[in-house]
């Protein structure tokens, strides 16, 4: 019987799929169920699917005839999933071969209800370091939440994180999103007592103009997706403030700093001038609370002064 299972939603990404399914069927760690989604692909990935599903029997094959966007995949993936735990990788990624190994290891040696590791950017063939490091980190509920928040260790991408199945009851991909992640991830966070995380990196983030967050490497950013980036953030405020107080603040001075980033970026950008002015309003009506915070950053402190 399988140990863990992991969900792969595809459309459209012909080009990089035969990569990415061959990486996680070349895992050293092989007690697992492949759940792949075709999510309505048009550009042949179907039959390249069809093609590896008849060639190894972990595979469970599901088809959508319709693409009605990621999050419908992954929950379909998440309905689908009959082991204790799980991992997501994406569709134009690639996992090194030890990467299920090591993330089994620590769910099973922590009693880990996350554990994670490190990863590159592939960036037009150049691998960038993207989270790596060289500990082993144990955190409980609110020290994995401060990680989650700072982005040093780790971000909200679900690909790297093996996840204890039942973080996800109640819990589900919130669909006609832009960005799926940043309304999930932390409600998991949230809810786990142990995360284990070691920076080795065995995954492989593949940067193309395809990717939904392109416009972090190319400072391109539209107006709906920031402003989901921002209504997604206020909720992630609200919810981490009730659910675990303790983090309560943290939260907080991670949703202005991140208006105090985008404003410092997008403050040139006519088009966007709106939110540049919702965002500076809002600064200013927390100049306290951001000055005087524990938190603040040398960066964010300039970044301030210059705003306020």
């Amino acid at each position: 019987m399988a140990l863990l299972s992991v969900i792969m939603s595809t459309y459209n990404r012909k080009e990089f799929l035969p990569s990415s399914i061959e990486s996680v069927l070349s895992q050293t760690f092989e007690d697992f169920e492949f759940v792949i989604v075709n999510n309505g692909s048009t550009d042949g990935s179907k039959a390249i699917c069809q093609y590896y599903a008849a060639k190894d029997k972990r595979i469970k094959l599901i088809d959508i005839e319709e693409n009605r966007g990621a999050p419908i995949g992954r929950n379909q993936g998440l309905s689908f999933a009959t082991t204790d735990y799980i991992t997501f990788v994406d569709d134009d990624d690639y996992c090194e071969p030890e990467m299920l190994e090591l993330l089994w290891s620590l769910s099973q040696k922590y009693n880990a209800d996350i554990s994670l590791c490190g990863s590159w950017n592939n960036i037009n063939g150049i691998l960038v370091p993207y989270f790596i490091f060289d500990e082993t980190l144990l955190l409980d509920k609110v020290r994995g939440l401060h990680e989650l928040l700072l982005r040093e260790k780790y971000n909200v991408a679900p690909p790297t994180k093996l996840f204890r199945k039942s973080l996800f009851d109640g819990i589900s991909y919130v669909e006609n999103v832009l960005v799926d992640d940043i309304h999930v991830i932390y409600k998991l966070f949230a809810k786990a007592n142990m995360t284990a995380a070691h920076g080795k990196p065995l995954y492989r983030f593949t940067k193309h103009e395809g990717n939904m967050t392109n416009f972090i490497q190319t400072d391109k950013i539209s107006y709906e997706i920031l402003t989901e980036y921002l209504s997604a953030f206020r909720e992630r405020t609200i919810y981490l403030s009730n659910a675990v107080p303790e983090i309560a603040s943290r939260a907080l001075y991670s949703e202005l700093s991140y208006m105090l980033f985008m404003c410092d970026k997008i403050k040139d950008q006519d088009e966007l001038q709106g939110l540049f002015n919702y965002m500076k309003n809002t600064l200013e009506r927390n100049y306290s609370e951001l000055i005087n915070s524990p938190f603040l950053t040398s960066r964010d402190k300039i970044l301030l002064e210059k705003m306020v």
